[in-house]
């Protein structure tokens, strides 16, 4: 590594660690504060939120990284630029291009890292992290006695108090509604004084009650004469002492099972969303064939009892059913036959079945691309479209042979019935009746397919989110170094407001994107990198004009084309007159 190559790398590593801790923290403050109510008077403690906002700060890094590249490029650059040393460099006869290369490619590899960061680890933090959230949204605020107010934070009791002394333990005028027995307000403690503390380990509350009254209004008995009412007692007993002990385990922090939240799709890494998108559209694809056949069976006289999808509906679902048979033959041979465990003895059947360039190695070194080639050869079945048209052209002949067979019959049955009046309404409100059946079966799978769709749309664009992440780490970078070079400002003034600039249309096109892909609008894809797509040629531009070292920041450059034009429309002015 040469010596320019440190100069830079040092100038650039220093900003850049401190600028993502900083942006880490400020995106964390904002996040956190949409669940600020839930922490509220919980005592938590000081492990449980450093465990949460742990989990949270990894949540971030991703979005962090684009700014800490972003700001610390153009501070490092713009320092370079403003004490001359960018100038000095090129005045060596060492070009812009092989200054920026070795913070390019410390860009490069952070993005790489930065890509595995939000497929392995911002998963895994997602979920322990919500996880934990839920825990801490589920548990109630600690014990918290407010005069002359019912607190009903102790399960099946309502406490309500006079007043409160200031050293927290002593207690005036209390009243207590037991309601363990679930029969309403028929045991209440009514005492002149208390004092409560908590023990073994705050796991429960004793409550000493002095000179008071507990109050029992029992159940109604049947007097032992038949046709005499029932009865009941009310029982009052005055003591001058009462302990009373309560369970404080409705407050403590619960462990909620993880693989509860696992199916979201921010838990998951790349494989499990492809796996997803997978399962998702075969949902859909089965959902519009079941409409097909539940619709075709109530039109059984003038259909046949059954509609032909679209071709391509028809071709998409033998596309994926040959993938699952395919994928279940290489389960059960393919598979074991590449390990070494066992013989491909039904896999020279399955060869002539499905296609003669099938080829199995028995080596057990064979990788899975191997086995992604045999799924790619043969996807498709032989002859599908033939056969379709066959049975389709039978469907179709029989359905006119019972049509013009049934023709007369029909009629002679339609008259009959119209003429006798009961029939008729019986029949008319069948029909009736098996309309409205078929419209609320199509509700049903328009409204699951819509959440299906929705749900996919989702898994798409956080699928390719990943990715457009990663590199946008390199896009910011392609803005920030040559903008340093142009402007030749360091430190956190100038450079700050315009990465804050750069980083708002960010952030701004990345959830307009995720919306978009969410309500159907683009496809994920494009949402997920329509960023980087608008910032890039940005990028591009500003590293053309650094090796231009053009002052597109300075008024004279753009004083300078305001005269081109002004002379050039003035000339056009006078070549007419």
């Amino acid at each position: 590594m040469k010596k320019l190559d440190k100069l830079i790398l040092k100038s650039f590593i220093g900003p850049f660690i401190v600028t993502f801790l900083v942006a880490v923290f400020i995106l964390l403050l904002v996040y956190m504060m949409k669940y600020f109510d839930d922490f509220i008077g919980k005592n938590l403690g000081f492990m449980v939120l450093a465990e949460l906002m742990g989990y949270f700060s990894i949540n971030q890094m991703p979005m962090a990284l684009p700014l800490a590249v972003l700001i610390s490029s153009l501070m490092t650059y713009g320092k370079l630029g403003e004490h001359f040393e960018l100038t000095a460099i090129k005045g060596s006869g060492i070009s812009l291009l092989r200054i920026i290369l070795p913070a390019f490619v410390f860009c490069v590899m952070l993005a790489i890292g930065a890509f595995v960061l939000s497929d392995q680890v911002v998963p895994t933090a997602n979920l322990r992290a919500f996880s934990l959230l839920y825990d801490i949204k589920q548990t109630k605020p600690s014990l918290d006695l407010r005069e002359g107010q019912f607190y009903n934070g102790i399960p099946k009791y309502s406490i309500k108090i006079s007043k409160k002394y200031p050293d927290g333990v002593s207690i005036k005028d209390i009243i207590i509604y037991d309601h363990t027995a679930g029969d309403g307000n028929k045991r209440v403690i009514i005492a002149d004084s208390c004092r409560m503390y908590s023990f073994m380990g705050d796991r429960y509350l004793k409550m000493d009650l002095y000179n008071g009254n507990h109050y029992i209004e029992e159940e109604k008995k049947k007097s032992g004469r038949r046709g005499k009412d029932e009865i009941s007692q009310f029982v009052r007993t005055k003591f001058a002492n009462m302990d009373l002990v309560f369970s404080l385990a409705s407050f403590d922090l619960n462990d909620t099972d993880e693989s509860l939240f696992a199916d979201n799709r921010y838990m998951k890494g790349i494989k499990a969303l492809t796996q997803s998108i997978d399962s998702m559209s075969s949902s859909i694809l089965d959902s519009k064939f079941k409409v097909y056949a539940t619709i075709a069976s109530s039109y059984k006289l003038h259909l046949g009892g059954y509609i032909e999808p679209p071709i391509e509906l028809v071709e998409k679902k033998e596309y994926l059913d040959s993938l699952k048979e395919l994928r279940k033959q290489l389960k059960l041979d393919t598979i074991p036959a590449i390990l070494g465990e066992s013989k491909p003895s039904e896999l020279a059947n399955a060869k002539q079945d499905t296609s003669s360039e099938l080829k199995v190695s028995k080596k057990s070194n064979v990788k899975k691309g191997k086995v992604a080639a045999l799924v790619a050869a043969n996807l498709k079945p032989k002859n599908s479209q033939t056969e379709r048209k066959k049975k389709k052209k039978l469907r179709v002949d029989n359905l006119l042979i019972t049509n013009d067979s049934l023709i007369a019959v029909v009629k002679f049955k339609m008259d009959s019935i119209y003429k006798k009046l009961g029939v008729r309404d019986q029949v008319l409100s069948r029909a009736v009746g098996n309309a409205r059946n078929v419209k609320s079966t199509l509700n049903s799978t328009v409204l699951r397919m819509k959440g299906l769709k929705t749900s996919l749309d989702s898994h798409v664009v956080e699928k390719y989110k990943k990715y457009a992440q990663a590199f946008s780490c390199i896009a910011m970078f392609l803005i920030g170094a040559p903008l340093g070079a142009i402007i030749k400002r360091g430190g956190l003034g100038f450079p700050v407001i315009i990465s804050i600039f750069f980083f708002i249309i960010f952030y701004v096109l990345t959830s307009v994107g995720d919306k978009w892909a969410k309500s159907g609008v683009v496809d994920g894809l494009y949402a997920a990198w329509m960023a980087n797509v608008i910032l890039f040629p940005v990028g591009i531009f500003f590293l053309k004009q650094a090796r231009k070292d053009a002052k597109i920041f300075d008024a004279d450059f753009y004083s300078v084309w305001i005269e081109n034009i002004r002379g050039w429309w003035q000339s056009r002015r006078n070549d007419k007159s």
